[in-house]
């Protein structure tokens, strides 16, 4: 599937609520032999409540301790046994037909995938394709950017050069992994038009 057709895929999908309104479902395409993990973006007010939360909290206590925003990490971790165990579920369903694995987001969503991703490693040891679309930067510190990277097979995160939300949480020591930036040259009267920039995701000609 094409990045632009993934993301349409996302915007369109059905979900299912659990937790703190983290909205997600797992979902198999025969036709391309993958099963998938989606997150949803922010929908509900909550979710921009805890877009906000940024102070950093210890997500693991485990060697490598993941720092993280405390919205989004306890936004995930209100359901993630439910997650996992659905997903965990289905791929071991579809392990001996050899089917890619891929844990895809946009935007809150995004966050959602990189979470989920590290936990599938975590609980698995195998690791999983990660895609997201206008996802922010939730991880705090080299060593847990460095600790990510490590957990997942491949990582594309595509934000536009004009959305702002990839941009966010905008201080010092906040990242994300393997961002890959498409669309024009910035211009920073473009930048804040959210409603625009932040949506054009499905959009072929970013990509080529």
């Amino acid at each position: 599937m094409k990045p632009w057709e993934l993301f349409k895929e996302l915007w369109d999908a059905e979900y299912i609520n659990s937790g703190d309104d983290v909205d997600w479902n797992v979902k198999v395409y025969d036709d391309e032999k993958v099963v998938r993990l989606i997150f949803q973006g922010s929908v509900e007010l909550r979710d921009w409540i805890n877009d906000f939360i940024f102070p950093i909290k210890p997500y693991k206590n485990q060697e490598n301790t993941l720092w993280v925003a405390a919205g989004w990490a306890n936004a995930y971790k209100s359901c993630n046994d439910e997650i996992m165990n659905a997903f965990i579920s289905k791929v071991t369903e579809y392990k001996d037909k050899n089917y890619k694995i891929e844990i895809c987001g946009y935007s809150y969503g995004g966050v959602m995938a990189m979470l989920a991703a590290e936990e599938y490693n975590f609980r698995t040891k195998d690791k999983a394709d990660l895609i997201t679309f206008g996802c922010p930067k939730p991880f705090f510190g080299k060593k847990t950017i460095k600790y990510v990277s490590s957990t997942v097979n491949s990582a594309v995160q595509y934000a536009h050069v004009n959305d702002f939300v990839p941009r966010c949480i905008p201080l010092i020591g906040y990242d994300e992994i393997n961002r890959v930036f498409i669309g024009d040259k910035f211009n920073v009267f473009k930048f804040f038009n959210i409603a625009k920039y932040h949506t054009i995701y499905g959009d072929q000609s970013l990509y080529e």
